[in-house]
């Protein structure tokens, strides 16, 4: 007799999922997850999920939870796309992560390191979301050659389901979502993909970070990404001593604390869980410390410390001090993350940095190409450029030190138990921020670029 459900409850969840705990009547527990609508495409976020967790967990052997029963079509009886699944052993690595020694620390760091070296192990040839065969959103050449592991071919490359390729009017628009063969395909797409929609869709905007009264218009949205389709050729050229970087692997790129279920009393990992939006992606493109292990604060000088500032300080050497283990452990198991990672730092082709960088790199006569810079900005766009930046870095310290300080989430994140209190001490700092303001005009203007609130409709 099958087992039937007992009890059902709010479990833990995230931004793009609704999850359920669910009790059956044989005692055991199974988890039931449904994607918000920010999780991504309909039906494909789904497939692509269930396929990933199956491709990583039975090809790749790495912990993983099994799917029980799943569906990407919304007309189903439950009326919503799921996926129950088994529940994750073990307890989730952030409930006792501040509570663990150092030496706890770097065994699970080093059990993070060899389930990395797993993945940049296994090459793909394509750059796009993993898929099972017969679910496939696109025709498949009958002399594909099978994913790594995968003899019965089950399983296949498809469309990426990155949100940003299908937000707004986007699902409406026949785009080039992969899945590419060549970085420079996947770079060109990015560009024309983006064009494709404002030619249709953009309409003049505020951005207050750059000025208070003159609205962004469509032609120089258009013009910037044109720019950008002329840089493409140059940043993606590869020297053959790093074309091995450029190799499609698939990735989880969300490990943080939460992710990881870990047995205490062995010290090992036993499930990773959310895998959704799992891309195979050129290494160079994957290649990140992962969120568990990222320490970006900058660590504090001086001997004359408070108790409580003293805590807080060897919290961040100890964060800063899992960061380089993490770094030493990379360059030892897994080199060629290490030399992607490492790459990434410098100022050579392909350029995985932001757009932001690319006059910098181009002078640094670091990139394979010496012809002249192809494109040009007016001394106009620059200081425009740079104030934006500016008022932009300066927000973003302001949240840093908001999370600090245990004031506000810099990711603007709460639970609901909390949100009143969060959102009384979210006024009251706003006030004293705009109380800095010299005049009425500045005092509306830090108004507007407020971060913890609704962005403004004609954003």
């Amino acid at each position: 007799m099958p087992s039937r459900g007992t009890h059902v409850m709010k479990y833990r969840e995230g931004l793009y999922n609704k999850a359920f705990l669910l009790m059956l009547n044989d005692g055991s527990e199974v988890v039931a997850r449904l994607p918000n609508p920010n999780a991504g495409p309909p039906v494909f976020t789904t497939a692509s999920e269930v396929a990933t967790m199956e491709y990583v967990r039975e090809i790749l052997g790495l912990p993983g939870l099994r799917v029980l029963r799943w569906s990407s079509d919304s007309s189903n009886p439950v009326g919503s796309e799921y996926i129950i699944m088994e529940k994750a052993k073990g307890i989730p690595l952030g409930d006792t992560w501040y509570q663990l020694s150092t030496l706890s620390k770097h065994k699970f760091m080093k059990q993070v390191v060899e389930l990395e070296t797993k993945l940049a192990a296994v090459p793909f040839t394509e750059h796009g979301c993993i898929y099972y065969a017969q679910n496939a959103p696109r025709e498949r050449p009958k002399n594909e050659y099978p994913l790594y592991g995968d003899d019965l071919k089950k399983f296949c490359i498809g469309p990426v389901v990155d949100p940003i390729l299908w937000y707004d009017e986007r699902t409406e628009i026949e785009l080039n979502r992969g899945p590419w063969h060549h970085l420079s395909d996947h770079a060109t797409s990015i560009g024309t993909n983006e064009r494709t929609w404002a030619m249709q869709y953009a309409k003049p905007r505020m951005n207050y970070y750059r000025s208070n009264t003159n609205s962004e218009m469509r032609d120089e949205y258009i013009d910037l990404i044109e720019k950008y389709l002329l840089v493409v050729p140059h940043l993606t050229q590869c020297e053959p001593d790093c074309a091995d970087l450029l190799q499609p692997t698939s990735w989880h790129n969300d490990l943080h604390l939460n992710n990881i279920y870990v047995d205490l009393n062995t010290e090992t990992i036993t499930d990773i869980i959310d895998w959704q939006s799992t891309t195979v992606a050129p290494l160079l493109l994957q290649a990140k410390v992962p969120r568990m292990a990222r320490h970006i604060t900058p660590l504090p000088l001086g001997w004359t410390l408070s108790q409580k500032d003293k805590l807080k300080a060897d919290r961040l050497y100890e964060s800063a001090l899992c960061h380089k283990y993490h770094e030493v452990c990379t360059a030892k198991k897994n080199p060629r993350h290490y030399a992607a990672l490492s790459h990434n730092d410098t100022w050579k082709s392909p350029l995985i940095l932001p757009m932001k960088s690319i006059s910098g790199a181009w002078s640094s006569r670091e990139m394979q190409p010496v012809a002249d810079y192809p494109i040009s900005f007016t001394e106009e766009e620059r200081n425009l450029n740079n104030e934006e930046m500016e008022n932009r870095d300066y927000i973003e310290g302001l949240m840093e030190e908001f999370q600090d300080a245990g004031i506000l989430p810099s990711d603007r994140i709460v639970d609901p138990e909390d949100y009143e209190v969060v959102q009384k001490t979210n006024g009251a700092q706003k006030e004293k921020f705009m109380s800095l303001a010299e005049d009425e005009e500045q005092r509306e203007w830090m108004d507007k670029i407020w971060p913890y609130q609704d962005r403004p409709s004609e954003t």
